[in-house]
């Protein structure tokens, strides 16, 4: 099996996601925006991969598509920097879940004191509005801030 560079290794797992993801074939200017390298570059290196059997070209102007070889190459990599990747992202949405709640915390704080001196009834959503047509939800919503007793 061919070696391949770190450089390839990246260009080739982009490859095989953008073309799982959207069924056509991947362009290097598609790929320039993602590593930052100019597509030239990138057509180079695909140029070589395509020589080594990982990609093949439909047509001339075409981008490039992984073949079985690429698939092979890609499924037998190890785990590890896949289960990384998506700890690090777990992590980094608990940290924004945590961030959120945070927010909503100090809201509901202020919207409690707010009620208890001017005795006013105010709700609290998120930022993004949800419209919701179903008649029974709100009337449940509204009987459950007729008992709220704060």
């Amino acid at each position: 099996m061919d070696k391949l560079t770190e450089r390839q290794q990246k260009i080739l797992e982009l490859i095989v996601k953008e073309y799982v993801d959207n069924t056509k074939p991947v362009s290097s200017k598609a790929l320039a925006r993602d590593l930052g390298l100019s597509s030239a570059t990138l057509r180079n290196e695909m140029t070589g991969l395509e020589s080594s059997g990982y990609l093949t070209q439909p047509h001339t102007s075409a981008g490039r598509i992984p073949t079985e070889k690429a698939y092979r190459f890609f499924i037998g990599q190890p785990q590890k920097n896949i289960f990384e990747k998506q700890f690090n992202h777990l992590c980094g949405q608990v940290g924004v879940e945590m961030i959120r709640t945070q927010k909503y915390s100090l809201i509901i704080t202020q919207h409690k004191t707010l009620h208890k001196k001017s005795e006013i009834v105010g709700l609290i959503s998120p930022t993004r509005m949800r419209y919701d047509y179903n008649i029974e939800l709100i009337n449940k919503l509204k009987e459950m801030l007729e008992d709220f007793d704060l």
